[in-house]
């Protein structure tokens, strides 16, 4: 969140941020010596150079993210569920979900339609597979058994599971017990994301297995 924020420390000086973002940058210097230093010197800065300096807006990933990091995203209302599902402060929850808005947090894997955000939980999950996920509409989440118990939460588009006959929609949680098995496809027109804890992992064809933290060779990433 820090370097997101030392990226809108110049455009406070020159007075051009909206009036949500300029509120950020205020709450984060009242409480950050550095922070406040640091901008200090971009307003003399300022001063000094006058018109000459030409101001570079943010990107919206940049935006989107440092808002949702402060509580001001679009899955904010997940925030104190990611919290305990992850068992990790509300400040780290909003981080995690933050990162959903970032595109080069998504790692592809190797099946078609399928990126994970990859992240380490808190004590409690310790031994869990924790991360987001996100398919491609229709894309299929392939046939697999949990190790250990697994708690999912759909946070956008609406995920079918063929096995079970379930189907779920954002704000819905679903819980596995440890030895079932299933697959999910991601119904409509939308991407389907989804948080997923899985303790002790899961297993495909009877092989353990774990997120891809790097993209398959040749596959194009966005830097944002």
């Amino acid at each position: 969140m820090t370097g997101d924020l030392r990226e809108l420390l110049p455009l406070y000086a020159l007075g051009i941020l909206e009036t949500d973002e300029a509120s950020v940058v205020e709450r984060a210097i009242a409480s950050d010596a550095a922070l406040a230093a640091e901008l200090a010197a971009y307003q003399r800065t300022t001063e000094t150079l006058g018109s000459v300096v030409q101001p570079v807006a943010p990107s919206p990933a940049v935006k989107q993210r440092l808002m949702a990091s402060v509580g001001g995203g679009r899955f904010e209302v997940f925030a104190a569920r990611m919290a305990r599902m992850f068992d990790v402060t509300l400040d780290r929850a909003r981080e995690l979900l933050g990162l959903i808005e970032r595109p080069a947090s998504w790692i592809p894997q190797v099946v078609p339609g399928i990126s994970f955000v990859d992240f380490e939980g808190g004590p409690a999950a310790a031994a869990a597979d924790c991360g987001f996920v996100r398919l491609a509409p229709g894309a299929v989440f392939p046939p697999h058994t949990h190790i250990g118990e697994e708690m999912t939460t759909i946070l956008a588009g609406r995920v079918h599971d063929p096995v079970n006959d379930r189907t779920i929609g954002p704000g819905e949680d679903y819980l596995r017990a440890a030895g079932t098995s299933h697959h999910l496809v991601c119904i409509g027109d939308e991407d389907c994301i989804y948080a997923s804890r899985a303790m002790d992992g899961i297993a495909i064809a009877g092989t353990r297995v774990r997120p891809t933290r790097e993209p398959p060779p040749g596959t194009p990433r966005d830097g944002n």
